[in-house]
């Protein structure tokens, strides 16, 4: 019965914990990466500001969402890559005291998976940029994993005879 329990819980813990995640990891011009954040009952909104973390440095219009308006109480945003564009982003948390955190706080702080930069005076999550090297390997030639079987099968069985 306990083990039941323990099993129960582990299942039902994840959802519980926060988290904060982009989807995709990797992003290149045109593609679009939805940022996610759940946050405790007392938020009663998110502003999601992006910036670009290299040449040419260019912050967009924040955006924000009230808890009325997110699914589950998840804060989501989507963000689309445009040309020479090293996306980074941050989250500013107003609580119902008026109070306010920013997220990510530090570059030491830990986000699993997740990378912290510094640019100016705040930190941002960083996005990471589809490189031209992995397009070209994109292009060669990988067997499938059907030719693969099949090859196998066609060596065991030829040397059965």
């Amino acid at each position: 019965m306990k083990r039941l329990v323990i099993f129960a819980l582990v299942l039902l813990l994840p959802p519980v914990v926060s988290e904060i995640a982009h989807s995709p990891d990797e992003v290149g011009e045109g593609d679009q990466f939805t940022a996610l954040i759940d946050t405790e009952d007392n938020v009663v909104s998110v502003t999601f500001y992006v910036c670009t973390l290299e040449e040419p440095y260019t912050c967009y219009k924040p955006e924000t969402v009230e808890r009325n308006d997110t699914v589950d109480g998840r804060f989501q945003f989507t963000y689309e890559v445009k040309n020479n564009d090293y996306p980074g982003y941050k989250y500013e948390l107003e609580k119902d005291d008026n109070s306010t955190d920013k997220i990510p706080a530090s570059e030491y702080s830990y986000y699993e998976g997740m990378n912290v930069v510094k640019m100016g005076d705040s930190y941002y999550f960083k996005v990471n940029i589809k490189s031209q090297d992995s397009e070209d390997e994109a292009l060669l030639y990988s067997p499938s994993i059907i030719s693969s079987i099949s090859i196998l099968v066609i060596l065991v069985l030829a040397g059965r005879r």
